[in-house]
């Protein structure tokens, strides 16, 4: 994967925090932003190292697969959209199995606290297990807590929606 298709993804996934993610890009890995907005950051092997662990291992299986389409069959939206798409339609996808396991988590660092909505899918076998993140912006957080929203509602909200197939 390239850096600027990287740094796209990246920046798709920080987008919900409060800050931007500019904290992770600017303080933690030391990436100029301006050279990120203009398409001409190159990256040093340990920011692709910090950039990668932004990821669930799922996620950048899944990241992967997505860029080697995009070569294949472009999308007029971008890989970060398509990447996001496939994520949502994967994530209600799970919320609708018995089994699936789901825990709001909050970290907390520089920037302030931010709260991450994992989808976990356990298979059992040999220690198998994925995992979806998603950045939940404080407003989503507590009607998630309260029960007022459930999570298949908001994924269905706030994610993108599948395309029906042509």
């Amino acid at each position: 994967m390239d850096d600027q298709t990287l740094l796209e993804l990246a920046a798709m996934m920080l987008q919900p925090r409060r800050d931007k993610g500019n904290a992770v890009l600017a303080a933690k890995l030391h990436i100029p932003l301006a050279a990120v907005a203009s398409g001409d950051a190159a990256l040093t092997a340990k920011q692709r190292d910090g950039l990668r662990y932004l990821f669930t291992d799922y996620e950048w299986m899944l990241a992967q697969k997505i860029v080697v389409l995009n070569a294949t069959a472009p999308s007029e939206e971008g890989v970060a959209w398509r990447f996001q798409e496939a994520k949502a339609t994967i994530a209600q996808a799970w919320l609708r199995q018995s089994g699936v396991q789901t825990a709001v988590k909050e970290t907390k660092d520089e920037a302030g606290s931010t709260a991450h909505l994992q989808i976990r899918m356990d298979y059992g076998a040999h220690g198998l297990v994925d995992l979806l993140d998603f950045i939940v912006p404080a407003k989503d957080l507590q009607k998630l807590e309260t029960k007022q929203l459930t999570l298949l509602e908001w994924t269905k909200k706030q994610l993108p929606a599948p395309r029906e197939s042509d």
